[in-house]
């Protein structure tokens, strides 16, 4: 759902951010007066929305208020930052506010996206005063974020190790059991900074607190006397960075076209996971999957249309996997996968049921279908290492491929 409901009497300046909502990506609806708004959230499901304070025939900021009553996070379009607006949006649960100038066009996208973004993201609040984790669970909520609370750090490291996939955490300095400087140092020897923002709101205005807590693997450091907006921006901007680092990694790991696994990461999965499975005594399968016939498919649709069936088989591919292995582009329209989700006196059945539906499957490009088959060579032989198990399965590709294609071969 990437649809944004943008409430903005003049023409021009919904038609602006509606094409700088667009550019990023988003489905944009417009209304111009409050009771148009009333219709369209009713019919459609809104991630976010964007209101003018001023609207003909309501009171000052009711666009706003219309949004929160259906539990949209709201975003503030003001021609101004008097006292008069700031005192006003202060008392509303605002995502933020935008100025209705050309020159805040980025800036609207960014905080769009963010919140866009921030759907399923996870916050974990860490402080023994109920009070301060309401106060700003109620804030980071406004961003669409999912918040967690704990009341010191040894209910936070319960909370922390059955939600793995927790982002960011702040944390108060001051508390029973364990405080923040043994939290922080704690969490930091379980995710890297590149995984896991760790944030510290506190109160404590000692000169050395704040170094202490950095060079225990902090991203920050706030003080509880720190306006909603600049906890918001800190938050925000912790959350950017651990986006920009995964995208980084995402470049080097991904294949450009497939946007699956490539072989040098299948490596660095595959070897570790040999490694701990032998150890184990349990089951890992390798398999290598080649598209039949693939340069007829060049030659005859073109390059264009090859692409479009390795992106698409490939999301077929990694579909039918889901989480029980790992599948990567080797190169060209070969595939492997590392199974580790399934026995090995089932993996004929599972990859004979994909090889069915990879022959019903169809792709198709510029007003042409193109169908396509797949043969696939597997292994359950663990004996000697993660690369004799490739060329193992190599081999009965190999040897699929040269007894007609379109079938699945497996060395025990």
């Amino acid at each position: 759902m990437s649809q944004v409901l943008i409430l903005e009497p003049s023409k021009a300046t919904a038609l602006f951010i509606q094409i700088t909502l667009q550019k990023a990506g988003f489905d944009c609806d417009h209304a111009s007066t409050y009771e148009g708004a009333q219709e369209l959230i009713a019919a459609n499901d809104y991630f976010v929305g964007l209101s003018s304070m001023v609207l003909d025939g309501v009171d000052y900021g009711m666009g706003i208020d219309l949004l929160l009553e259906h539990r949209i996070p709201a975003i503030a379009v003001t021609a101004s930052l008097d006292d008069h607006v700031l005192r006003a949006l202060s008392n509303k649960n605002i995502v933020d506010y935008v100025l209705k100038k050309p020159d805040q066009a980025e800036y609207i996208a960014r905080i769009v996206s963010r919140v866009y973004k921030n759907q399923g993201v996870k916050v974990l609040i860490v402080d023994d005063s109920a009070s301060v984790r309401d106060w700003v669970t109620r804030i980071l909520k406004r961003q669409g974020l999912t918040v967690l609370q704990a009341e010191d750090g040894v209910d936070a490291t319960k909370v922390f190790y059955t939600n793995s996939d927790i982002k960011l955490v702040l944390t108060d300095y001051n508390m029973p059991e364990m405080d923040g400087l043994r939290l922080t140092a704690h969490l930091r020897s379980i995710r890297s900074m590149d995984e896991l923002s760790i944030i510290v709101l506190s109160s404590d205005t000692k000169s050395r607190t704040a170094p202490l807590f950095l060079k225990q693997g902090a991203n920050d450091f706030i003080q509880k006397t720190a306006s909603i907006e600049e906890i918001l921006c800190r938050v925000n901007s912790n959350l950017e960075f651990l986006e920009l680092i995964q995208a980084s990694r995402d470049r080097a790991n991904k294949d450009f076209l497939t946007g699956l696994w490539n072989r040098r990461y299948f490596f660095e999965y595959g070897e570790p996971l040999y490694e701990q499975l032998i150890l184990g005594g349990r089951e890992l399968c390798v398999v290598i999957l080649d598209i039949d016939h693939f340069k007829k498919v060049n030659d005859t649709y073109g390059h264009d249309a090859g692409d479009e069936v390795l992106k698409e088989f490939s999301a077929l591919l990694a579909d039918y996997v889901g989480d029980a292995g790992l599948v990567s582009r080797f190169g060209g329209e070969e595939f492997t996968i590392v199974l580790d989700g399934v026995p090995a006196d089932e993996l004929i059945d599972f990859l004979e049921e994909f090889r069915v539906l990879v022959e019903g499957f169809s792709v198709e490009f510029k007003g042409q279908v193109i169908t396509i088959t797949v043969s696939i060579g597997a292994t359950a032989n663990m004996d000697e290492s993660l690369t004799a198990m490739i060329s193992r399965a190599d081999d009965k590709l190999y040897e699929a491929k040269g007894s007609g294609r379109n079938k699945v071969l497996c060395d025990w």
